[in-house]
């Protein structure tokens, strides 16, 4: 009794330390509470915790990809860069099905469910920087233009990396 005792004044000793102090107490390491589960003994492992992470929606977005291998590109004059892809028949594609996201050195694009795959082309690191990008389907193919934040040649899309960022 006499250990639980002197172990008590001890926390308390250090709690009192720590709330003066803050992070400046000398005792700061050893504020850490552990607060996850007790262990039963066993050896084999056991589901913690399970939950959703967000419906269908979410299941959408992180479903795997067939990489878009075949396209088309050029570096046109006016600062703009063009991507052609073949796609037959994208043009009755629904436009809710095809997603794109571009940011300064990347974009992403993701056509959903397209002839029962999913389909993706992608760069994360863009020979330059872009200022603007966009995507226009026709009945054939997707056409994606970037507009370039500075008027240079791009003797290729990526920048040091391998298509898909790689």
């Amino acid at each position: 009794m006499e250990d639980a005792d002197q172990s008590d004044s001890r926390n308390s000793a250090l709690r009192e330390n720590l709330g003066k102090k803050g992070r400046n107490s000398y005792y700061y390491a050893h504020a850490k509470i552990n607060n996850g589960p007790i262990w039963d003994g066993q050896e084999e492992p056991r589901l913690l915790n399970s939950e959703s992470i967000g419906g269908e929606e979410a299941e959408s977005k992180f479903v795997a990809a067939v990489p878009i291998t075949n396209y088309a590109w050029s570096d046109d004059v006016g600062g703009k860069v063009k991507l052609y892809v073949d796609l037959e028949n994208i043009g009755d594609h629904p436009k809710d099905q095809i997603d794109f996201v571009w940011d300064a050195n990347s974009f992403s694009l993701t056509i959903l469910d397209f002839n029962g795959e999913n389909r993706k082309l992608a760069f994360k690191r863009l020979f330059a920087s872009i200022e603007n990008a966009k995507i226009k389907q026709k009945a054939n193919k997707i056409l994606v233009i970037l507009t370039k934040l500075e008027e240079n040649d791009w003797p290729c899309l990526n920048s040091g990396t391998d298509q898909q960022g790689k």
